[in-house]
């Protein structure tokens, strides 16, 4: 039998406050047939090793704390090469990855590294069909991911996000298109099953000349408007060819140069390379904020229009890092920094904002009478699941949340204000 019980939950400014917070930086890299051989990409004009140690300069000035990363070899026998050879290098230990995943279909596949010390996989999952059964050209990976903060993942303390991880398909042809189309309505015909309100971003090759396709309208104009993904930078437009978007090209690293074909050519001209985030991680509306300014392509400094990225000499970048990413890949890395925060609140003697809760067998009650300034109620699972989320207002005066469907487990009852502070209870439900 589920035990009755009541506890006093207190939100207010002067309410004392123990705030997690911390900084992640993320980075997207399109690493370029990575121990994949193809026609033009041997281990001559592609070296693996090599690679492995420009990815090491790079990461050793980047330090991302999240990597997700397109293109690596899906069918060579040891996965974990990069991360032992690139990342956790020269006394550098806290790197981890995620599995691989089952993509039967392609030669090439994502991948996610993580900083374990600041963040840890949950979970992750793929999207391998289009809305017809059919296959898609590539795998959609999708990673759920949450801070390693004190408290550890079983009392609720913590804050997730979900990163997808797409390489939609290349070419400029109208059946190339439309299977770019297909991949992102699988995309976000999964995030309509899955959606719960979590802080999510999508991050790839996307492959895209302009901002008009029909795969980039999918994410960015979904009907839903909360589904939505929105592009840091806010710049719409016909990216390819075209000079007034050179500070967002992200290919080709190389003008002329292309190693018997394995890199593509023609200078810096197309933004292919994207980090696009939900509506609450533009706002910071969700315990996942943007950190503006921060969005960039690596080594971009505007001077690079239809040229490579170290000639003429590149000052955002020392020149070996500006070398690194010339022989790494005919793409620049994308970074952006998302501020994660989580405000637990204590409870003291602040009666005037007090908030009673009470749970019996099928049942939690929210007495809401004397508070001030609480705006919405959430609960949620331990794997950071919204069960119940409802606005609130100062006529609210008591909440009855049915919870005899709720499976056993551990939940969390969350309480916001409009300085996004939490209030937390844990609570066990039988």
């Amino acid at each position: 039998m589920r035990r009755i019980l009541s506890i006093l939950l207190l939100l207010g400014v002067s309410v004392s406050t123990y705030a997690q917070l911390d900084t992640l930086r993320v980075m997207q890299y399109n690493l370029l047939n990575y121990r994949n051989t193809t026609q033009q990409c041997t281990n001559t004009t592609n070296n693996a090793t090599a690679k492995e140690g420009h990815l090491k300069t790079i990461i050793a000035h980047v330090q991302p704390d999240v990597l997700v990363v397109n293109e690596m070899g899906a069918h060579w026998l040891n996965p974990n090469k990069l991360l032992t050879n690139a990342l956790n290098k020269d006394g550098i230990t806290h790197f981890d990855q995620a599995e691989y995943s089952n993509n039967g279909f392609s030669s090439l596949t994502n991948m996610l590294f993580f900083n374990k010390n600041k963040v840890r996989l949950h979970s992750q999952d793929e999207i391998a069909k289009d809305t017809s059964g059919r296959d898609l050209v590539r795998l959609i990976d999708v990673y759920n991911l949450y801070m390693n903060w004190p408290g550890s993942l079983s009392s609720g303390d913590t804050a997730f996000f979900t990163i997808f991880v797409a390489h939609l398909k290349a070419g400029s042809s109208s059946a190339d298109k439309e299977q770019r189309h297909q991949m992102t309505i699988a995309a976000m015909e999964y995030l309509k099953a899955n959606f719960d309100q979590r802080d999510y971003l999508f991050a790839g090759d996307f492959n895209i000349q302009t901002s008009s396709e029909k795969c980039y309208q999918e994410l960015v104009n979904y009907p839903v408007e909360d589904m939505r993904f929105h592009d840091p930078k806010d710049a719409p437009g016909s990216w390819n060819n075209n000079s007034n978007y050179a500070n967002l090209h992200t290919q080709s690293t190389h003008s002329g140069d292309t190693r018997g074909g394995c890199f593509s050519g023609g200078g810096m001209d197309d933004r292919f390379d994207f980090i696009l985030c939900s509506k609450s991680v533009l706002l910071s509306s969700g315990l996942a904020k943007y950190v503006p300014g921060t969005y960039k392509a690596l080594g971009q400094d505007s001077r690079r229009f239809n040229g490579d990225i170290k000639n003429p000499s590149n000052n955002t970048v020392p020149s070996e890092v500006s070398n690194a990413l010339y022989e790494m890949s005919d793409h620049l890395p994308v970074l952006m920094d998302l501020r994660m925060k989580g405000q637990f609140i204590g409870i003291n003697d602040v009666e005037e904002n007090r908030v009673l809760f009470s749970q019996t067998e099928s049942q939690i009650t929210l007495y809401l009478s004397n508070h001030k300034g609480v705006q919405d109620v959430q609960i949620m699972d331990i794997n950071g699941k919204v069960m119940y989320n409802r606005a609130i207002d100062i006529s609210t005066k008591q909440l009855d949340v049915q919870t005899s469907t709720y499976p056993s487990g551990i939940y969390m009852i969350m309480l916001r204000n409009s300085d996004g502070i939490f209030a937390r209870q844990k609570v066990i439900i039988h």
